[in-house]
Parts: C-alpha cells; sequence; structure tokens
C-alpha cells in the first residue's frame, strides 16, 4: 500500500474456516487437557505460579516454524526438556490419527491463541509421515532442530539488493513488523529481492511476511538460487502468493544467492516485505 503499515486483520476463506472449525472441535476434545483452553499450557493443580502441564502454544517456535516440526510431534511424541523447560505432561505419539485430522488440529493452533501462521496441509503430513515411518522413539527437541530446517540466523550478516528502493531493504530483515521493504511502485512482474549469505547453505523454503500492509504480497513468485550470483539454476518454487503471510517450501538445495522474483501484479499496492526468514540446516 502507499500509506504506513496498517493492524492486520486475517481473513479466512471458507475452506479455511472448515479446517479451523474441526480442528477447534479436537483441540476442545483432547488437547486443551494438557495445553489449557487459552492455549498457554494447563496449569498444574497445586503447582507453583507459572508451573504448566505442557508447553504453551503461544508464538512457540516449534508450532509456528517449519511444519515438519510440529507434524513430527504429533506423529512421534516428544519427550525430554524444551528449551531448558522439563513438563510433567510429555506430548504422546498420535500417528493412528489420519493426515486431515493432523492437518486440521495443527493449522488451529497455528492461527489461534495470537498466532499466525500458513495452514498445514494433509499432504506435508503424509510426506513426513512417510519419510519418517520407520520411527518408533518420541523426538528430543534437540535431535528434531537438527533434521527440520530452522531459520538461518545472523541476518544482520546477509546482503540485500532489490531491483527496486534498495535502500529500504534492511527493513525486511530487522526483526520489526512494523518496518518494511517496499517497492515504491505499484507491482509488477519483474521486481526482485536478493540475498547473499555469508556463506552457502542449505536452504529449502522462505517466509514472507507482510503483515502490516495485508495487500501487498506477491501475486505471483519465482524462487531461483546461485552459488556466485552471476549463473542462476531453473527455479526451485513458483506459484501464485494470495495472503499476506507467504511462506514457500521446496527441496534442499546448496545456495549463497536467493532471488525472488515478483511475476504478478495489481494496481495501486506496491510489494512489500515486513520481514523476511529463510529456512535452512
Amino acid at each position: 500500500s502507499r500509506g504506513g503499515p496498517a493492524p492486520f486483520r486475517p481473513t479466512f476463506t471458507v475452506a479455511e474456516r472448515r479446517i479451523l472449525k474441526k480442528g477447534q472441535g479436537i483441540y476442545k476434545s483432547l488437547c486443551f487437557t494438557c495445553h489449557g483452553t487459552n492455549g498457554k499450557g494447563m496449569a498444574i493443580p497445586g503447582g507453583k505460579k507459572g508451573d504448566t502441564l505442557a508447553a504453551s502454544f503461544v508464538d512457540n517456535r516449534t508450532i509456528l516454524g517449519h511444519p515438519g516440526m510440529s507434524i513430527n510431534v504429533v506423529l512421534h511424541g516428544l519427550t525430554g526438556p524444551v528449551d531448558g523447560r522439563t513438563y510433567p505432561n510429555q506430548m504422546i505419539p498420535m500417528k493412528s490419527y489420519d493426515d486431515d485430522w493432523v492437518a486440521s488440529a495443527l493449522s488451529y493452533v497455528r492461527n489461534n491463541f495470537g498466532n499466525r501462521a500458513t495452514f498445514i496441509t494433509p499432504s506435508q503430513v503424509a510426506k513426513v509421515r512417510k519419510a519418517t515411518a520407520a520411527r518408533k522413539e518420541p523426538w528430543t527437541i534437540d535431535a528434531l532442530r537438527k533434521v527440520v530446517p530452522q531459520y538461518l540466523g545472523d541476518r544482520k550478516k546477509w546482503k540485500l539488493t532489490a531491483s527496486h528502493n534498495s535502500g529500504k531493504v534492511g527493513s525486511a530483515v530487522d526483526g520489526n513488523l512494523g518496518t518494511r521493504y517496499d517497492t515504491a511502485t505499484p507491482m509488477r512482474p519483474g521486481m526482485w529481492f536478493q540475498v547473499e549469505l555469508p556463506a552457502a547453505k542449505a536452504v529449502s523454503g522462505l517466509r514472507l511476511d507482510a503483515a502490516g500492509s495485508p495487500g501487498d504480497y506477491p501475486r505471483g513468485y519465482e524462487v531461483t538460487v546461485s552459488m556466485d550470483g552471476k549463473t542462476w539454476a531453473a527455479p526451485v518454487a513458483k506459484n501464485k502468493g494470495t495472503q499476506p503471510l507467504v511462506e514457500i517450501f521446496f527441496d534442499h538445495v546448496k545456495a549463497k544467492h536467493i532471488r525472488i522474483t515478483q511475476t504478478g501484479s495489481t494496481a495501486g499496492l506496491y510489494w512489500s516485505i515486513h520481514d523476511l526468514q529463510i529456512y535452512g540446516q
């Protein structure tokens, strides 16, 4: 948009509302007993203030990160401490439930209790289920983070360039959703935003958040990668954006340079990025 950031107001399609309703039913019949009606964790009867039976879902990096994190936890369970805290009730494996059930429950949690994230799909659940079919033991959080892509750190060390309004590229990675990179002119095909990492990494996804400018998401996109910034492979991902939060996933590929090209157009709206994250290992 041409003006400053506006408060984000999430809207859901009819299909998404149906998924959320199913997920809500699952949560209220099962999950709340440990995680609480407000998602902050059920208080331990007679316990100390702040002690809960299970982890809070509010702004939970396992829930809101790469879909493989939460899917693995539901399918195979989770044991041991999480970021230094041990909970009396451990997550038990729930792989007996089908892919649609798992996707609905997780989509509900990812979009309630103040959370905002893309929906988990049954196909994503099926992919993880197949890849981990031989697993017999619950995960520990450290083991899971080693095999599922996480946000790359050291964003201050990234070299950023863009086809338009390059002076504002830093606002996409400053950790402040109230600031933004924008093209300063209505979006049109061929606009690009590029990241050069300090060293080549195995990357597998991007998260583009236009939270405060909800109309400024890319109407279409292609992601290409390069080792030298000169020779670019065929796109590792391409699709249409449909909402302010766009998550793009692809198979692991080693890259030092990552370019997002905007391929759509819409009258009067900029292409904006309030926050950019890269999934990798």
